[in-house]
């Protein structure tokens, strides 16, 4: 009989937490991806390819709209950093592509261009989500 209560016990306990937890919002360019590589006409290559870089066509303007945003609330100290570092992070984003490319145009198999744009479409969601963090936390109660 304590088995039984220790497990209600657990059962209950789990399902009043997850009940507790947040929804977490899918962001509108994952989803949209998602369904892009859902789709049957996509299930090539090619619509592989075309779906990620879609997708960090959408970050990067994503990317764009945050930097914007700050550079529009940040001291003048501030937006040099800000400056300087995505300048930084330009460059660094445009050799890990390259060095990518270089890497997995060598592999076997036609997945690897799939990974390969896929690897700049997450480093520029990245930077994006980071921008993103930045500019919510300065905004945070106001």
């Amino acid at each position: 009989m304590n088995k039984v209560l220790l497990i209600n016990l657990i059962i209950s306990t789990t399902a009043f937490s997850q009940e507790s937890l947040p929804k977490v919002v899918a962001n509108p360019i994952d989803v949209s991806q998602k369904g892009c590589l859902d789709s049957t006409q996509n299930q090539t290559t090619l619509g592989m390819i075309s779906c990620n870089v879609r997708a960090e066509q959408a970050w990067d303007k994503e990317l764009n709209r945050y930097y914007k945003l700050l550079m529009g609330i940040l001291s003048t100290d501030e937006k040099t950093k800000l400056k300087a570092s995505q300048i930084k992070w330009l460059e660094f984003r445009d050799a890990e592509v390259v060095t990518a490319n270089t890497i997995y145009t060598d592999m076997q198999g036609t997945m690897w261009k799939i990974v390969a744009v896929g690897t700049k479409m997450e480093m520029v969601k990245q930077r994006a989500l980071e921008l993103k963090s930045y500019y919510d936390n300065l905004n945070m109660g106001k």
